[in-house]
């Protein structure tokens, strides 16, 4: 593995660890930074409100999506084919370049409500860093590791 793909790897993997840490601290009940990880009307009010369950889940999806980055670059064994490795990293591609570029109301670059606290973080924040895993995951597949 070349020394660009490492480091766009465990950079990918810090990401996403630190997100997948959040939604399970507050999944768990914690309150640190809650209040700017959902999507807000323009009064403030969050646009959703995730459970417990949902919130774990996507803390589960995350650390998948870690796995199969560490697997995919050669950092992890794993039981499953490199094609199967190969469509996860594309999946992440698609779903995180589209989350970061998205026309949604509430978020993604492209978002018109920007004006709240969510939309804010989401500018400067969510949006980019879905973006560079979007990107990095798409990196990650034109230099066809293994």
């Amino acid at each position: 593995m070349a020394a660009g793909e490492f480091v766009i790897a465990i950079a990918c993997v810090v990401v996403l660890a630190i997100a997948a840490a959040f939604h399970f601290y507050w999944g768990l009940g914690g309150k640190i930074g809650l209040v700017v990880s959902l999507p807000q009307r323009e009064g403030g009010q969050p646009t959703i409100k995730p459970g417990t369950f949902a919130t774990h889940t996507v803390g589960f999806a995350l650390v998948v999506a870690i796995l199969i980055v560490l697997a995919y670059v050669g950092l992890m064994a794993s039981p499953l084919p490199f094609g199967w490795l190969r469509g996860g990293v594309a999946l992440l591609a698609f779903v995180f370049t589209a989350r970061a570029l998205s026309w949604h109301k509430y978020a993604g670059l492209f978002k018109k409500v920007r004006n709240t606290r969510f939309g804010k973080y989401d500018t400067w924040l969510y949006s980019p860093l879905c973006l560079f895993l979007g990107v990095a995951s798409f990196f990650l597949l034109i230099k066809g590791t293994n």
